[in-house]
């Protein structure tokens, strides 16, 4: 059903745009009585281009390259000190998609278009996006990793996105930022190492065998290069939140 004009919805919308046309002329009015400096006069500026003022194909440019802006950031953000250097070699590597998935290796020739399928045998192809985030096995590494926190979330299936939401969670102090980023980090070189034994091993995964793993690597990781360190592998393992600072 859509609005219709003359009917109760359509007057409960006509209100509230005229509540914010209240408000908004409520707020300048409001700082039109404001002076900051008496020798100045005050007025509008465009902060994304000072000089030209506001356009629209200015406006259209900045949003559009928000997403390439974002990428550089992540990609500047997994070069972590304290995981060992391969490890964020090969997180900077997973975020520009160039690890050898099958997706990747059939594309570049290497294996036959019939074998890109995901090791996790769920039937999907194997990209870097289905691997860490959408495949049903490797997957669910991450609900038990939030189990083990403490903490229930809907992650994006994109990997970028997916680095972004985990290690900036919102309601969590910005102490335990850097936590969350160890923990990302040993989950997706924990999951990768995991993907290869079981190729080249015959390895059976076990998604709980991952997460233990998963919190052995990254307590060693803070333990080595966070000085000092004031809890122990069984306050880690028990009460992740308490050693990160979050009461």
């Amino acid at each position: 059903m859509g609005w219709e004009e003359g009917g109760s919805g359509w007057r409960w919308r006509r209100r509230l745009w005229a509540w914010e046309e209240d408000g908004v002329r409520e707020c300048v009015n409001l700082l039109n009585n404001v002076t900051l400096q008496e020798n100045l006069q005050d007025h509008w500026r465009w902060l994304l281009d000072p000089i030209h003022g506001y356009s629209v194909r200015g406006t259209y440019r900045f949003l559009t390259s928000m997403d390439d802006q974002v990428i550089v950031v992540v990609n500047n953000d997994v070069w972590h000190k304290l995981v060992p250097t391969k490890v964020s070699l090969f997180a900077w590597r997973l975020l520009k998609d160039r690890i050898p998935t099958r997706s990747n290796l059939v594309r570049r020739h290497v294996i036959q278009p019939n074998e890109n399928l995901c090791v996790g045998r769920c039937g999907c192809i194997e990209t870097a996006d289905h691997l860490f985030i959408g495949c049903d096995l490797f997957g669910s590494v991450w609900f038990l990793i939030c189990h083990w926190i403490g903490f229930s979330c809907v992650f994006p299936g994109s990997v970028t996105n997916h680095y972004l939401q985990f290690s900036h969670l919102a309601g969590l102090p910005r102490v335990s930022h850097a936590f969350l980023k160890v923990i990302w980090l040993a989950c997706v070189w924990t999951i990768w190492k995991e993907r290869n034994n079981c190729i080249f091993k015959n390895a059976v995964i076990d998604p709980y065998n991952i997460v233990e793993k998963v919190k052995m690597n990254s307590f060693l990781w803070l333990s080595s290069n966070f000085v000092p360190i004031a809890f122990s592998f069984h306050d880690w393992w028990r009460h992740p939140l308490l050693c990160m600072g979050v009461v």
